[in-house]
């Protein structure tokens, strides 16, 4: 295989919502590059760099894909990313390792949710992208002036034209490139290149007037010699649509039908000419070790300091592990040991490769260098999200920012034989794809499953029926907690018990005083006068805080108390420690059955902060208020609508199905604790009777 400088490298990531023609669009530039012979598509179930069976037959992008194709003296390192919500895990860790994005923009859809976040992680890491507009084919197909101008708003950068549509919808014949000056279009499943149209002359004409607009107003000098010449040479543009582009100043745009391959070429041609290489980019920023104590920075530089990172691992049943791999700064060799920072121990691959779908197809290498992206086998101790680097000068690069699961399951084995496969599996998978959750809830005491959505957690489910593993799904118990609204005084905890030997003899006097939200469990000591030992006081404490793990009315715990010892009385000799905490319990149980106290059931409720096209708020408004939710803002912009609110937990389980039915796919949201909130009344009866229900199940 031709080996390729820093310099001749792009390492470029695909984007774009879900069904815009990401997929699509990779398979066309793996075609125009030879690497395919035939021209894939998802809609034909054809993926060339898909590795995983599950997705295959899905049709849809779940993880971060590999491969490279060669044009024109660079290579290109490709990184296909999901544009599901449901996977954004896999998606933000590789913006994480590009360096420059394409991002699709489906033509009848226009900027969409998963498109925002793509754009912001972009411009978080200073890295450049372009937008290439897709099905302009289609029916409804937006102006791509239109979509131009909704690009540059919604990146807040410049925003220009590369190459432009001929017709659309059901009249798209092709595009024309402004920097060729040449059009391209469809010729069986190839393109050819002709003459521009005469009918489209005047539009290229003032389209590459806004290009030499856009790129003057990008550099000073060149604004000056447009500004005497009124025209910029060929060369001159190429420079300052470069710079401009590798700065963000610039987002080129792009136009283009994957799925019958117009506009590959054209894009591979605007790759090579302004996509930077390594060694156009800024120096990473870690540290020294995991304690994050000393900083350092990582230029690109091939006879530097190792500095990489892992973005994807992959079990193959045939390979074993696969681990991904970007290289920031220095080389590693083919089975010489490389340092894993995160972990503080070496690690030694067996074999090292270009990528190219499955590891079969791909090029085995000895030594890589900045900017490669490779795939090391059988490494034993290094999961996604570690730093590589080596021993005598280290590098830690701080780990991904895994997003919160948003839909958790109770899971066990459907047959118990299995529990202990099942756990294996699952963990393999969360070292995969650490946006998996797959932990033991210590206060409902169930094993939890949880995802950013049904087909985040449904790929599970499959991945284990592969190996004929079957499991069981449950809503997880909401986390309730329990409190008094009012105080409880003069309450007696009394514990006597006389037997041979030894009695136990216990009392103490407590009160029990409810907190603001948030306070905790407050242990009040104000014994005086020897009322009890000072040496029992610690077990009234363990007693208390004992009794208020599970409150009386669902189980959970009861929190937001003060709880007062004021007095209490003891007995030389049956006096214990086991004694006054059975005393203290009592008194705590005493104090939630007293005719004064009211006690309440409190509800967790999430803040959701909801993005969705403009035409659905209204319906989302409308199921959100059947949830009980409280809107605090709500917004619209353009084509889409912003909802933040207040949501009961146990309301909002399920959500991102309900979401996914009303906005039919194009709606996503985030959501994170708020707060404990009061339950009403129906809710604390509903949830206390399925308790008590539960209780004489286990009596039975």
């Amino acid at each position: 295989m031709k080996t390729y400088s820093p310099s001749d490298v792009r390492v470029v990531g695909f984007f774009g919502h879900r069904s815009s023609g990401k997929t699509s669009l990779v398979e066309g530039v793996l075609f125009n590059a030879k690497v395919t012979k035939a021209l894939g598509s998802v809609e034909g179930g054809v993926q060339a760099l898909e590795l995983d069976h599950v997705a295959l037959e899905r049709q849809t992008t779940m993880q971060t894909n590999v491969g490279f194709a060669e044009w024109e003296g660079i290579r290109v390192s490709i990184i296909d990313t999901p544009g599901d919500a449901n996977f954004w895990g896999a998606t933000n860790r590789a913006l994480q390792v590009v360096d420059a994005g394409v991002i699709t923009v489906a033509a009848p859809d226009g900027v969409e949710p998963i498109t925002l976040r793509v754009m912001q992680g972009l411009a978080e890491r200073n890295a450049p992208y372009a937008a290439f507009v897709t099905k302009l084919d289609k029916e409804g197909a937006a102006d791509f002036g239109a979509l131009v101008a909704e690009i540059k708003d919604e990146s807040g950068r410049d925003a220009v034209a590369l190459s432009i549509p001929i017709g659309k919808g059901a009249d798209f014949k092709g595009v024309v490139s402004l920097l060729s000056q040449k059009a391209y279009v469809p010729d069986a499943d190839k393109t050819k290149e002709v003459e521009v149209p005469a009918e489209l002359a005047d539009q290229v004409s003032s389209s590459r007037e806004l290009l030499f607009d856009a790129v003057a107003a990008a550099d000073d000098d060149l604004a000056e010699k447009y500004l005497e010449a009124g025209t910029l040479s060929e060369e001159e543009l190429a420079r300052g649509l470069k710079a401009a582009f590798v700065k963000g100043q610039l987002v080129p745009v792009l136009a283009g039908n994957p799925l019958t391959n117009v506009g590959s070429r054209v894009l591979l041609d605007v790759v090579r000419a302004i996509f930077p290489s390594p060694l156009d980019r800024p120096a990473i920023k870690g540290y020294k070790d995991a304690s994050q104590a000393d900083p350092v920075e990582r230029p690109p530089d091939p006879e530097g300091p190792l500095a990489a990172r892992v973005f994807r691992t992959y079990y193959d049943p045939f390979a074993g592990m696969l681990t991904y791999v970007r290289i920031f700064s220095g080389k590693i060799h083919a089975a010489s040991d490389v340092f894993n920072t995160n972990e503080n121990t070496s690690d030694r691959p067996s074999h090292m490769y270009f990528p190219e779908g499955g590891v079969k197809s791909g090029a085995e290498i000895k030594d890589a260098t900045v900017g490669d992206v490779v795939v090391l086998t059988k490494l034993k101790v290094t999961g996604t999200g570690d730093t590589l680097s080596q021993k005598d000068d280290p590098t830690f690069l701080t780990p991904f920012d895994e997003p919160e699961a948003l839909l958790n399951f109770g899971v066990s084995a459907a047959d118990k034989k299995v529990e202990e496969k099942m756990a294996s599996v699952i963990s393999k998978l969360v070292e995969e794809d650490p946006s998996l959750r797959f932990a033991r809830d210590a206060e409902s005491k169930e094993t939890i499953l949880g995802g950013l959505g049904q087909p985040h957690v449904d790929y599970v489910v499959e991945r284990l029926k592969r190996q004929q593993i079957e499991i069981e799904l449950r809503e997880p118990k909401v986390p309730y907690r329990e409190t008094l609204r009012t105080a409880v005084r003069d309450i007696e905890g009394k514990q006597k018990k006389q037997t041979g030997g030894s009695g136990q003899f216990a009392v103490c006097f407590l009160h029990v005083e409810p907190l603001p939200r948030g306070s905790g469990i407050v242990f009040d000591d104000q014994i005086v006068g020897g009322a009890i030992p000072r040496n029992f006081i610690p077990s009234v404490e363990k007693g208390v805080r004992d009794a208020l793990k599970r409150g009386p009315l669902s189980g959970s715990e009861v929190v937001d108390l003060n709880v007062v010892l004021y007095d209490g009385k003891y007995h030389r000799v049956d006096s214990s420690d086991m004694a006054f905490q059975i005393a203290a319990r009592k008194g705590i149980r005493a104090a939630f059955a007293s005719k004064m106290a009211r006690p309440v059931l409190l509800e967790p409720h999430m803040v959701v902060d909801i993005t969705c096209p403009a035409e659905n708020v209204g319906d989302v408004m409308g199921d959100l208020n059947s949830r009980r939710a409280r809107v605090s803002s709500m917004t619209t912009e353009g084509r889409r609508g912003r909802i933040t609110a207040t949501v009961p937990m146990n309301e909002i389980l399920r959500y991102t199905n309900v979401l996914k039915s009303i906005t039919s796919g194009r709606g996503s949201f985030h959501m994170h604790f708020g707060s404990y909130e009061e339950a009403p009344p129906d809710i604390q009866q509903q949830v206390s009777a399925q308790y008590k229900g539960e209780a004489v199940e286990e009596e039975d």
